[in-house]
């Protein structure tokens, strides 16, 4: 195998430059042509469609409806919502009620003791 490698090295070394142009122009050739053939071989077994008795179904569905497609229209304001208010300097004990909520009422002094706890850990550990 050896020998054969050193003779086909030989022989390459001993080519001239233009003995080596047209040895790549040959195989370019030889190549582009095994490519044609593949791809014609390829083409011509495409196995060919026989005509069937039945015409092919289709199967049709019901347009969709536009609501399934379309988001609604949405109202010009959102009910429930104050989009601007004046702002207060102060706020009486009877404005502030309306927007408290008292943690304990349903019994949620367990969560105030972890929160408490947690936040005086942070601050111990704060320089």
């Amino acid at each position: 195998m050896e020998n054969i490698i050193r003779i086909i090295r030989e022989f390459f070394q001993n080519l001239t430059a233009e003995q080596k142009r047209q040895l790549v122009i040959i195989c370019t050739i030889v190549f582009s042509a095994l490519l044609t053939f593949s791809v014609l071989l390829s083409l011509g077994n495409t196995p060919k469609k026989e005509p069937n008795d039945e015409p092919e179904r289709m199967t049709i569905f019901a347009p969709i409806p536009a609501e399934d497609l379309f988001l609604p229209d949405e109202p010009d304001y959102l009910p429930g919502v104050i989009l601007e208010r004046e702002q207060r300097t102060s706020w009486s004990e009877q404005d502030a009620l309306e927007h408290w909520q008292d943690p304990l009422r349903f019994g949620e002094e367990q969560w105030r003791d972890k929160i408490e706890s947690a936040i005086d850990e942070f601050l111990e550990r704060v320089p």
